[in-house]
């Protein structure tokens, strides 16, 4: 099967996003047949495919045959990313150790909460889910990094209850993720982040900022360096190179700037969350650490880049005193700029993810097997 099924998922999200509805009640069964296929693709891989999930499954036929307590410092661990451990526990008493079942049940969970969030926000499903295929968060986080996988999937509901005005809902579901990941707190935040109201002064003390941060980037890496992992360290005179990513990332809000502008509430909320990712991975270059710290607010390019060329669904919040688009453009024009868009996304998706050379085999996913295969 091998690479292939990486390339089948995206013709059949591109493929079908052309025969299916996209509209708000008629585009169930669109997603509800792409997410369908991400989480068989994803539940049923071989589950040993890569170095993560031999460490994940380690852990979790201890667990199922330990008979030591739910509070024992194995599981708890002082609380740090306790309540994965304590899920997989349970799990793997209920199922007597079988790993496949686990899996199963986390790729239910990840691609439901993806389907949920694209089908209420996303104003072209097919180009959200291509996102999440092509810039890589299917692959990395629901296939091998799955605790964080699962620690994204709880912050989508995150956004929700931004979009909604909830504060104690987003709150309560964010601490909830960080008890999943730990990490997964530098979300909380990103409420008041969210609903910064965006002006010529806002964005003049971004680019301030953002200056500013890098130029103390050496501090704030080894603070975060001492605050990280217990036995890890980063080390803070590394090579600090920003990355073709970040350049990537600050394009895309140029052309949310450029040819959206913040009229809709939804966008200039989503516009505040990935200039916060942006930010986080200017320090890709010291460590992959920061990207996956970025990765919890990147993950909601899957409904900004949509927005930046369709309009919203339903009924949509706007601010009426907020700056237009500087270079607005006709339907004829954007739908241009998507077909471009959409070759560039694969093209990333091809040089990042599916044309990489991966020297340890334990870890290569393009070596993708179902579990009955092996």
């Amino acid at each position: 099967m091998g690479v292939t099924i990486y390339w089948f998922i995206v013709i059949a999200v591109i493929t079908l996003g052309l025969l299916l509805p996209q509209e708000q009640e008629k585009r169930k069964r669109y997603i509800g047949i792409i997410a369908f296929l991400h989480f068989f693709v994803c539940g049923f891989r071989y589950m040993y495919l890569t170095g993560d999930l031999r460490k994940y499954a380690s852990g979790y036929y201890m667990y199922g045959k330990t008979k030591s307590g739910w509070f024992n410092q194995d599981f708890f661990c002082n609380g740090r990313n306790a309540g994965f451990q304590w899920l997989s526990k349970f799990i793997s008493i209920v199922t007597n150790g079988d790993f496949q079942i686990f899996l199963i049940i986390i790729a239910i969970i990840t691609q439901v909460s993806v389907a949920i969030i694209i089908y209420y926000y996303s104003p072209k499903p097919w180009l959200s889910f291509l996102i999440f295929n092509c810039m890589s968060f299917y692959i990395t986080y629901d296939f091998s990094a799955i605790k964080q996988g699962f620690a994204m999937s709880l912050l989508l509901f995150s956004m929700i209850a931004i979009f909604e005005k909830k504060p104690k809902a987003f709150i309560v579901v964010t601490l909830l993720a960080g008890f999943v990941h730990f990490p997964a707190l530098v979300f909380l935040p990103a409420y008041i982040i969210a609903n910064n109201k965006l002006k010529r002064e806002n964005l003049i003390v971004y680019v301030i900022v953002s200056v500013l941060v890098y130029a103390f980037r050496n501090q704030i890496v080894q603070n975060v360096s001492d605050a990280y992992y217990d036995n890890e360290f980063i080390d803070a005179n590394v090579n600090t190179i920003l990355g073709g990513r970040f350049f990537v990332i600050v394009l895309i809000l140029l052309c949310g700037l450029l040819l959206k502008g913040f009229r809709e509430k939804r966008f200039e909320q989503l516009f505040n969350i990935i200039f916060v990712g942006a930010i986080i991975q200017m320090f890709s270059g010291f460590d992959n650490v920061f990207t996956r710290f970025a990765d919890y607010y990147l993950q909601f390019l899957i409904l900004f880049i949509p927005m930046i060329f369709y309009k919203q669904q339903g009924k949509v919040e706007m601010n009426k005193d907020a700056g237009v688009a500087i270079f607005p453009f006709d339907e004829e024009s954007n739908r241009i700029f998507v077909m471009i868009i959409t070759v560039i996304l694969i093209w990333y998706y091809y040089k990042t993810c599916l044309s990489v050379h991966i020297s340890y085999s334990v870890d290569d996913y393009l070596n993708y097997r179902f579990m009955w295969q092996v």
